[in-house]
């Protein structure tokens, strides 16, 4: 069986994974990420810079999309990687490995690698398929401490992570990808299986009546809140996490885990205390074969937080193609707003 990916070579210039502890303070991590943005931006020529930094308050931020660059019908912010030469490649992705985790960092590093194998279709060129076509803006200028935000993806990726007075928030956030499961340097490759084999888990590791409790009869054809969905809010579904056996909500944990852990441990490990807190709320519901034997789809929705995951087509299917969403409806963009209810 596939497994996620562990390390990737490709065209893009050398990723070094940046190291940092678990019990990493938020500030440092905050600093060391607004450190590696300024060694970024101060390799751009001028064109370059201006391009790469934004107004804080740029409506622009909105303009996302999981598209292929050659299907989005706007300009994408930043700077693009394939305009970069191998210096400031190099320094770009020094960035994100010090502004994510270290899974994080793969993480990305993943989606792109399969972006390699869809480049060598024949509708390539047509739809811009390529790890050259992601694009990274920064919004204010990065600085620790500062408030400022930055924006990197392509196809299947789009992270929005912003940071106000040294606390990091990371909503919305678009990972996808395809093929799921491909093969790289004589490696087998799956960076997104891990969600889908852990939602089949869970519901397989509830008991009976609350998995019934958690299937629903429809489901959105890819995603309810995916790009330009800004502010939609789904019906709440599905079986409530505050019913079931302890166990069961720290597997529910563990899985929201794998999205929130995008973000460096102390920023992480800050989200995801807010979401335990509120866990007896969030309500977790699926749509599909209960095995992941054809396409499924499941959402994780509590008052500050929505999670949806979605295959186009069965979890083992050759190939594979997935679509995930996060999000904090009240604290999209760093923009707050009141709790979605319960």
């Amino acid at each position: 069986m596939a497994r996620p990916i562990r390390r990737l070579a490709i065209a893009l210039g050398p990723c070094v994974l940046l190291s940092v502890t678990a019990g990493a303070f938020a500030d440092q991590e905050t600093a060391t990420a607004a450190a590696a943005a300024n060694r970024f931006l101060g390799m751009l020529d001028e064109a370059q810079a201006r391009a790469a930094v934004l107004p804080a308050a740029s409506p622009l931020i909105s303009n996302w999309s999981n598209l292929p660059a050659r299907m989005v019908r706007f300009e994408r912010n930043g700077v693009r990687v394939g305009g970069l030469n191998a210096a400031q490649r190099a320094a770009l992705f020094d960035f994100l490995s010090a502004a994510l985790s270290p899974r994080g960092a793969e993480l990305v590093q993943g989606v792109i690698a399969a972006e390699t194998v869809l480049a060598d279709s024949p509708r390539a060129a047509r739809v811009g398929w390529s790890p050259d076509n992601y694009w990274l803006a920064f919004f204010g200028v990065p600085a620790a401490g500062g408030d400022w935000s930055w924006q990197f993806g392509g196809h299947h990726l789009a992270l929005n992570v912003a940071l106000r007075g040294g606390v990091m928030s990371m909503s919305p956030s678009f990972v996808g990808i395809e093929p799921a499961t491909f093969t790289l340097d004589g490696e087998e490759l799956a960076p997104l299986h891990d969600r889908a084999a852990a939602g089949v888990a869970l519901l397989d590791a509830l008991p009976a009546r609350y998995r019934n409790a958690a299937l629903v009869s429809s489901r959105p054809r890819e995603l309810h809140t995916g790009a330009g969905r800004d502010g939609v809010i789904p019906p709440l579904e599905g079986g409530r996490a505050g019913d079931w056996p302890a166990a069961r909500r720290q597997q529910l944990l563990d899985l929201i885990g794998l999205w929130v852990r995008i973000m460096p441990p102390a920023a992480a490990g800050r989200r995801l205390a807010e979401i335990e807190a509120e866990l007896s709320d969030v309500r977790f519901a699926w749509n599909g074969p209960a095995d992941g034997s054809g396409s499924t789809y499941y959402r994780i929705q509590g008052p500050t937080l929505l999670i949806e995951f979605s295959t186009q087509g069965a979890i083992g299917a050759a190939g594979g193609h997935y679509h995930s969403i996060y999000r904090n409806p009240t604290n999209e963009y760093a923009r707050t707003r009141a709790a979605s209810g319960r």
